[in-house]
């Protein structure tokens, strides 16, 4: 599909192998998904060509990190990483018990991975 920038300044697309920067008047050869020009569409900052010949479906592709439950031991590996995807873990296997600070989560987590 064809986008052109119709904007005075840069802007930017998702595109389905990822973020493409369009100058201003530029256009580019790009896929997106059916979500990604809806959005696009709605920002009033492109215009389009062949819309219904390339936009491809966008797919949730689940990776096994995702798909598997981890269990304490793994949540706990997390916590030197990004801490909100430490949360987001620990949150799933503590539910609305789940505290707010850092160290309050490792020790939650520590007492569910000695419990039998």
């Amino acid at each position: 599909m064809k986008v052109t920038n119709t904007q005075q300044g840069p802007r930017g697309i998702n595109a389905v192998g990822g973020a493409v920067l369009i100058e201003p008047g530029q256009s580019v050869d790009v896929e997106v998904s059916e979500a990604e020009l809806k959005v696009a569409e709605a920002t009033g900052w492109f215009s389009f060509e062949g819309k219904a010949k390339t936009v491809a479906k966008a797919k949730a592709v689940a990776t096994s990190d995702d798909s598997a439950p981890k269990t304490a031991g793994e949540v706990l590996a997390m916590v030197d990483g990004n801490f909100m995807a430490f949360k987001s873990a620990a949150s799933k296997l503590l539910g609305d018990k789940t505290p707010s600070k850092k160290d309050e989560i490792v020790a939650a987590l520590e007492e569910l991975a000695t419990q039998p």
